[in-house]
């Protein structure tokens, strides 16, 4: 029992370091690293004999950052006080109609 104890605390705490690091991943290519890392980390948890929860929690942050993975991050949106900035003195009406023409 407590070799099984090591080995759950040995897969799980490399899981656990991958994840920490997740937040930093920004672009694509980073978040296909991250899962490439968890996939590695599953198959060596098997081949290691990790128990049947430490492998279903790998596959679980493994299946959530393949979700991740594909996601795409919205574009920044200019806040309504910059918006307003960029219409100029023309006044609220002459400036709403600008941004719903897209003269902006």
């Amino acid at each position: 029992m407590y070799a099984d104890q090591t080995i759950r605390c040995r897969f799980e705490g490399e899981m656990t370091s991958l994840v920490a690091r997740m937040q930093s991943y920004g672009d694509a290519r980073d978040r296909y690293a991250l899962f490439d890392a968890l996939r590695d980390l599953e198959d060596r948890a098997v081949a290691g004999g990790a128990p049947v929860l430490t492998l279903r929690k790998i596959a679980e942050v493994r299946f959530l950052v393949g979700i991740l993975r594909e996601a795409v991050r919205p574009f920044p949106a200019a806040s309504l006080r910059t918006v307003l900035r960029a219409c100029g003195p023309r006044g609220a009406s002459g400036g709403a109609a600008a941004v719903a023409v897209g003269g902006i």
